[in-house]
């Protein structure tokens, strides 16, 4: 449920309520600048409001710094000479041949079967090649990193995350979006690594923190990069 936060009569941002089990209240800024707050079933408006009035300025800041990435990301024509991300390279699109309808990439251009003409056509394509691309790239690492691990998921699924990055259910099925195939190969792995975390804590706790860095000591760098870096390479 929407809602807005006032302070000193003035609309400060408006934030998304969930209401779940949980026990605390929890907030996040989300890469398109919109704000999620969650909060137990018990806990009243006013309490939540406290706890966003101590966390504004926190809030305006991230809000702020995603609505800046934001404006340097330009809606995508899906036209020769656009540059999309493939493994954190950026590449060229180009019109291929004529003939030809698949993707693929050739040195620095990705190129497009000349056979589509309009820019939904060629989207679609191009979404289409990212999705399967995920597909075998995670499904792979996960493999790779489960052995590494011992962190075995029941079921691995890629689909369209507007606002996560990764996820991991109760069931012990992860999920992955898509897009990430367009971050570079190591911000990949972190994903990757902190949603099989989730399998031994189902939380964001010291512990659980450090079973990431027991797996990958520098994963603070990377997890840096994603806040900072992530909106830059996504076409929306």
């Amino acid at each position: 449920m929407k809602h807005c936060f006032r302070k000193d009569d003035a609309i400060m941002f408006d934030y998304d309520l969930t209401r779940t089990k949980r026990k605390t209240v929890e907030v996040v800024v989300f890469r398109n600048g919109k704000v999620g707050v969650k909060a137990p079933y018990w806990m009243s408006r006013p309490v939540i409001e406290n706890f966003l009035s101590e966390k504004s300025a926190w809030i305006q800041k991230h809000v702020g710094k995603a609505e800046e990435q934001n404006a340097d990301c330009q809606p995508k024509k899906f036209a020769d000479g656009e540059t999309y991300f493939y493994l954190g390279n950026e590449y060229t699109l180009k019109t291929g041949k004529q003939t030809d309808r698949g993707v693929r990439i050739s040195g620095k251009d990705l190129l497009i079967g000349g056979a589509f003409t309009s820019s939904d056509e060629r989207y679609r394509r191009l979404e289409k090649w990212y999705r399967e691309k995920a597909k075998e790239h995670i499904a792979e690492r996960v493999r790779q990193i489960s052995e590494q691990t011992g962190y075995v998921p029941n079921r691995i699924t890629v689909k369209t995350q507007r606002k996560r990055w990764g996820s991991c259910s109760s069931r012990r099925n992860v999920n992955f979006n898509w897009k990430l195939i367009m971050l570079p190969e190591k911000v990949i792995d972190y994903v990757i690594i902190h949603e099989l975390c989730h399998l031994k804590e189902m939380n964001h706790s010291k512990a659980f923190w450090g079973e990431v860095e027991r797996i990958m000591p520098d994963y603070r760098q990377y997890r840096k990069w994603l806040k900072d870096n992530a909106g830059k390479v996504e076409w929306e």
